[in-house]
């Protein structure tokens, strides 16, 4: 059993550029601290349909980027090697048009990944 997100891959640099664009600001805070913010941001403008989580993507090549979070669960026949992917569906792909227009990114700067253990706990 393994704990997997589905979302898009963000770079810490992708996350600014967009914070800056919406007036945020973020220059005081070190990379590791932009997901807590994201998540700060979204709950102030009542998104919880987003989440905000810093890991390594893909798995254990020390890339530190941020997994903008459209599903998490629990998965009992999944382990961290072994997992089964999370498709991107038309509902995430209605959530992601306003996530560029809000942002600048173009549809092919954040690709749709499915993270197992994204908190390295297996």
């Amino acid at each position: 059993m393994v704990f997997k997100i589905a979302g898009w891959v963000f770079s810490f640099e992708q996350v600014r550029a967009w914070l800056e664009k919406q007036g945020q600001q973020h220059q005081h805070l070190p990379d590791e601290f932009l997901a807590t913010d994201l998540n700060y941001w979204f709950k102030e403008r009542d998104i919880d349909y987003l989440w905000a989580v810093g890991t390594d993507y893909p798995r254990g090549s020390l890339q530190p980027v941020i997994v903008l979070v459209r599903r998490r669960r629990e998965d009992p026949k999944s382990t961290v090697f072994r997992f089964y992917h999370v498709r991107e569906v038309d509902a995430d792909r209605e959530v992601k048009k306003q996530v560029l227009e809000e942002s600048g990114l173009k549809d092919e700067d954040l690709p749709w990944v499915t993270v197992a253990d994204p908190f390295f706990r297996c």
